[in-house]
């Protein structure tokens, strides 16, 4: 698992081996609540589509998506 932030959010991007080859990668993404000084989970393990052929090529498309999902929503609890 890799963690990347941007801005108030945490990206937590995560790629799986898939046994006949490849990589399936998901994101989480996590807010920073300032009255509890912690991160709160906003979006949990969201999949992203399509398999990759290496774990960068798979995390690289988690924090595409992690930050696209950052842009057009913002995400809410």
């Amino acid at each position: 698992m890799q963690i990347e932030t941007v801005g108030q959010y945490q990206l937590h991007l995560i790629a799986h081996e898939l046994p006949a080859g490849g990589w399936d990668p998901f994101v989480s993404i996590f807010r920073f609540d300032a009255g509890k000084e912690d991160f709160e989970c906003v979006v949990d393990k969201h999949h992203v589509d399509g398999h990759f052929d290496s774990y960068e090529a798979a995390i690289e498309a988690a924090t595409r998506t992690g930050n696209k999902l950052i842009r057009e929503s913002g995400p809410q609890h």
